[in-house]
């Protein structure tokens, strides 16, 4: 009887404190994280707190000796494969006005491969690299080498598709990007209906769906939302 009072107790207490298990493999989860991302830095590392907001473990860390005497928020994540999930120093070190420049130039490039695409409103992109890797004046190439796969997201005009029309738009995507040689994470699409009446330029959205590169896309791969 008392283990069945305590045992919520216990569960509710470790959903928003943590434990000292958890949270020590945690800490050696970010060690070795900082060891092999960073081999030529030394960093001292706060104890760290159990973070609810997402179910893992929040850590400062500053590096030793140098200038830069900045704290840098690090978050380890999972208990049975722990990983750090968020890396303030890698993204400190982003080129962000080289990333801004190619991601505009890569969007008209993919408007261009995508000419046999009905429907497109528009194409974003996001995609990270680090400072130092180019210079500012180099233009996107799709060879270029990136940190991550970039990831892709085309905005498309629900009026004028139906859900079997959707499915074998994104299949021509797919083939357009494997036939212009494209490294991509994943390509996530929003069909939206659009208020002719108004400056609408958002939508709210009819068709949600998303692809990798070797996915087989299917009908079943589409979630439609009522209005």
């Amino acid at each position: 009887m008392i283990l069945i009072l305590v045992l919520p107790i216990l569960i509710l207490y470790n959903a928003f404190n943590g434990n000292p298990l958890s949270k020590w493999i945690a800490a050696s989860t970010l060690n070795k994280y900082l060891q092999e991302s960073y081999p030529n830095q030394e960093f001292n590392t706060d104890k760290g707190f159990y973070n609810f907001k997402i179910g893992g473990y929040s850590f400062d860390v500053n590096k030793i000796g140098g200038e830069d005497q900045e704290n840098y928020e690090f978050n380890v994540t999972g208990f049975f494969q722990p990983t750090v999930t968020y890396d303030e120093i890698y993204y400190a070190n982003l080129d962000e006005p080289l990333i801004e420049k190619w991601q505009e130039e890569a969007a008209v490039e993919l408007q261009d491969i995508f000419k046999d695409i009905q429907a497109i409103v528009y194409i974003d992109v996001q995609l990270e690299v680090l400072k130092g890797s180019y210079a500012l004046q180099t233009d996107w190439d799709k060879d270029l080498q990136l940190e991550k796969p970039m990831y892709i997201h085309v905005l498309m005009d629900a009026g004028q598709l139906s859900k079997t029309e959707l499915v074998e738009e994104m299949k021509k995507m797919q083939r357009d990007l494997e036939s212009a040689g494209y490294t991509y994470d994943v390509v996530n699409i929003n069909a939206n209906l659009f208020d002719e009446d108004l400056k609408d330029d958002q939508g709210y959205v009819k068709y949600a769906s998303s692809f990798t590169e070797e996915q087989k896309i299917s009908l079943r791969d589409i979630e439609e939302y009522d209005e």
